[in-house]
């Protein structure tokens, strides 16, 4: 999986009994929400990035000028959230109420 330090606790977390990705990924999101986003099913079907997540959406937040990223801001803003909920965070669920009206 690479040595990035975000694998490396990912795969430590699945050694866990009943620790699966989507589980492993809640638990570093929890730890680490600017760290990465959330995997599900449902966020990964709608996000298009089954086989690949990480990389595919940091890519997307930095193209076009970072349009997805302030998108996200201005999200953000509009539902009135705390500081310390990230950006990140707010695509997370986006991406899973999306999917979850399409009935995934």
């Amino acid at each position: 999986m690479g040595e990035w330090v975000g694998w490396k606790v990912m795969s430590a977390l699945r050694t866990l009994d009943g620790v699966g990705p989507t589980r492993a990924s809640k638990l570093l999101a929890r730890k680490r929400p600017c760290l990465r986003p959330i995997y599900d099913d449902v966020v990964s079907r709608v996000t298009n990035t089954v086989q690949s997540q990480w990389e595919p959406v940091r890519v997307a937040l930095r193209a076009d000028g970072r349009a997805l990223q302030e998108r996200l801001v201005h999200l953000h803003a509009e539902a009135g959230l705390s500081e310390q909920v990230p950006a990140l965070r707010v695509l997370d669920v986006v991406a899973w109420m999306e999917g979850k009206d399409k009935g995934w």
